[in-house]
């Protein structure tokens, strides 16, 4: 079981407390080791322009410029990418939104993730748990 702890940050409603997860996202050879907001409700895992770039991404001919829309209605252009994230030693193969802007956060959303490990969110603790699935 992996156990991650909560972690406070200052933002427009105060100190707040949120999940976040500690992995390292591999491309190539590359790897960049980082924080990622573990959110239930995102679709899929995603990450900024630059932060796609350092992990030496590419947009190539071939990719197909999509965009993502949130609960805010705004959209985002991304390109779908396969990448390897580890979370504790555990090596999944996840498809990550590339954003081609800058202002998105780093998120780890629930597709190819989710489905791998029994995830409990203990709000009053201020821990989150990824059980792996059997």
């Amino acid at each position: 079981m992996i156990r991650y702890r909560y972690r406070e940050e200052r933002g427009s409603l105060g100190r707040v407390s949120r999940p976040l997860a500690d992995v390292i996202l591999v491309n190539d050879g590359l790897q960049v080791e980082t924080s990622l907001y573990v959110d239930s409700g995102a679709d899929i895992s995603m990450i900024p322009l630059r932060f796609g770039r350092a992990l030496g991404l590419k947009q190539t001919s071939s990719d197909n410029v999509r965009e993502l829309r949130g609960i805010s209605g705004g959209g985002i252009p991304y390109i779908l990418k396969e990448i390897t994230m580890v979370l504790d030693g555990e090596r999944l193969t996840v498809r990550m939104a590339w954003a081609l802007v800058e202002e998105v956060p780093l998120l780890l959303g629930r597709m190819d993730v989710f489905n791998q490990f029994q995830i409990t969110f203990e709000e009053r603790e201020g821990w989150i748990d990824f059980k792996k699935h059997n």
